[in-house]
């Protein structure tokens, strides 16, 4: 599908280069195909699905096709944790223990041995992914295994393992402290994640497409994911007979979808009447909260709270302005927000490692097009 171009801050001449090649990386079968969306102060000004979402039905990309986004969901379920904390049902610098009893008495394996934690794990260390918790599931849950849990039994068997170091020491990403964060959320909400986040996110901000669970109608809609050499990567998209929210990684959702989310909070948590989170709140989520650690072991990123932001030159490497903040998911998707120059940007295809080389040429090209 051709892609919408409105020059407006940017170099049109670039945008259509950015397309052109794209649509080659498409075309040589780096990539199955790609749905890009960029929003300049709430307002589109490129917007492209190109390629095939189903290489055995030979179903084109559109751009209204739906997407496994992964990680994506971790800032979206940082998002729910910051209105819980806005509205006083908890405190960022509380112990997990408070809220997750089964987390009493962690303790930190340090030298083959174990210990008790130098400082209890709160709700900012898993918010930065200082946690110790790492991501690798307890008690050797496979996916579909973990898939058939709820999230109040999955979240009771996190700490079954110990901290892999003390709270605060470092950061190492951990999709086990989201899936953490996504129950207290149901505990100081009294609801189910899922329900919380579509009647307090979703629904407000008109998101129809985003969901933990595909409604089988939509199964039509959904993109495969194809590794290299165009292999298709099982299980399926649908995640049939799934039960768990998961919060480090269960979303489903579309580019209009999330570039209304991330455009929200980029214009400070409000999107016409439905306020999210207070200016304040976005300020805390979307400044670095991890001081001077490694991120990555370098420090091009700092973490903030749920989201990665630019803060050093490394950072930069395409062409992101410092205090760029957004996240990435493992199966090729990214958005990110740059709040100073008035970008929204949101790239989704279905891969791994042959989906980077792709996602970068978008990022760098599409920064080199802002002529303002």
């Amino acid at each position: 599908m051709m892609a919408l171009i409105a020059a407006l801050a940017f170099d049109a001449a670039r945008l259509e280069a950015m397309r052109t090649k794209i649509h080659a990386a498409v075309n040589a079968e780096a990539v199955s195909g790609v749905v890009m969306l960029v929003q300049h102060r709430g307002k589109p000004v490129f917007s492209d699905a190109y390629g095939l979402a189903n290489r055995a039905e030979k179903l084109p990309m559109r751009p209204d096709t739906i997407f496994q986004v992964m990680s994506m969901t971790k800032p979206i379920v940082a998002i729910a944790v910051m209105m819980c904390v806005e509205a006083g049902d908890l405190n960022l610098d509380d112990p997990v223990e408070r809220y997750i009893p089964a987390f009493q008495g962690i303790s930190v394996r340090e030298n083959g041995r174990l210990r008790t934690p130098a400082r209890r794990l709160t709700v900012r260390h898993l918010l930065t992914h200082t946690g110790g918790l790492g991501s690798i599931d307890p008690g050797g849950l496979d996916d579909d295994a973990k898939r058939k849990l709820t999230l109040a039994v999955y979240a009771d068997m996190i700490p079954t393992e110990p901290l892999r170091r003390d709270p605060g020491t470092a950061m190492e990403y951990s999709g086990l402290g989201f899936s953490t964060l996504g129950r207290i959320v149901e505990v100081v909400s009294k609801m189910p994640l899922e329900r919380f986040m579509e009647e307090r996110i979703f629904r407000p901000l008109g998101m129809r497409d985003t969901a933990f669970f595909l409604r089988p109608a939509d199964h039509a809609r959904a993109a495969y994911t194809y590794v290299e050499g165009m292999q298709p990567l099982e299980p399926n998209p649908f995640r049939l007979g799934a039960r768990l929210a998961n919060p480090a990684g269960g979303l489903y959702s579309t580019a209009a979808d999330m570039a209304t989310l991330l455009q929200t909070i980029a214009d400070g948590g409000r999107r016409g009447k439905t306020r999210l989170l207070s200016a304040a709140g976005v300020e805390a989520m979307t400044t670095v909260q991890t001081g001077n650690l490694p991120v990555d072991g370098g420090d091009g990123q700092g973490v903030g709270l749920g989201f990665f932001v630019v803060r050093g030159a490394a950072g930069q490497s395409t062409l992101k302005s410092i205090g760029t903040f957004g996240h990435t998911g493992a199966f090729g998707t990214e958005f990110w927000a740059d709040r100073k120059r008035g970008i929204v940007a949101v790239f989704l295809a279905q891969g791994l490692d042959n989906v980077s080389p792709v996602r970068r040429t978008f990022n760098t090209m599409l920064n080199a097009a802002f002529d303002r």
